[in-house]
């Protein structure tokens, strides 16, 4: 019984330690994913118990992955940790709250992505090679694992998403500087302007 208990009870990472209860299935990711950088930095860090990565830290108390839910596009998480001692339950649905803080914070939809070890997102990879060994995670595989499964590029994805974003601004901005210098060119051949008003106009413009 209390093994049982254990298995269904989860510690906050970034809050006072709280445990919960979890609902199997509950809004699991399906479909094409790729995380940026960032979160696959998280990943390693979480799947590891906070031992290695990018992230890595010497942890106050040992804990393993609990679960982690992961925005739509791969741009943000919100996880919580396995404590290995257990020592009170309640009955707040962690998912729920996971994907509430997840979504807040990128404005997408998100979904469970992984409980355990297990990588529950359904990316039509092979389901047992989502299940990752703790020996590999601690040998630092966890990101050419990612990359493997299909997850992870490098996070050549999200530059290029962040790259066509800022082009398409600048091409905007470009479109919007040339209307504005056409309808000042057309008040100055009408007389509305005069030439010194014009250039005043014309310099604060491109300016």
């Amino acid at each position: 019984m209390k093994k049982l208990l254990g298995i269904l009870v989860l510690g906050l990472l970034c809050c006072n330690i709280s445990f919960a209860g979890i609902t199997s299935g509950y809004k699991t990711g399906k479909g094409p994913l790729k995380v940026s950088q960032n979160v696959a930095d998280v990943l390693e860090y979480f799947f590891s118990g906070g031992k290695m990565g990018k992230y890595a830290k010497k942890q106050k108390a040992p804990w393993k992955p609990g679960l982690i839910v992961i925005a739509s596009d791969g741009s943000e998480y919100s996880y919580y940790r396995h404590p290995l001692s257990v020592t009170q339950i309640d009955n707040q649905h962690y998912i729920g709250l996971a994907r509430i803080d997840c979504k807040k914070r990128s404005g997408k939809e998100c979904f469970l992505f992984a409980k355990g070890y297990r990588i529950v997102w359904d990316n039509g990879s092979d389901r047992k090679k989502r299940k990752l060994k703790k020996k590999d995670v601690m040998n630092g595989k966890t990101l050419q694992i990612l990359q493997e499964l299909g997850f992870y590029d490098g996070g050549i994805t999200q530059t290029k998403k962040k790259e066509k974003k800022k082009e398409t601004k600048d091409t905007s901005s470009s479109s919007n500087l040339t209307e504005e210098l056409k309808e000042l060119n057309k008040l100055y051949k009408e007389g509305v302007l005069t030439k010194e008003e014009f250039e005043k106009a014309k310099k604060k413009i491109l300016n």
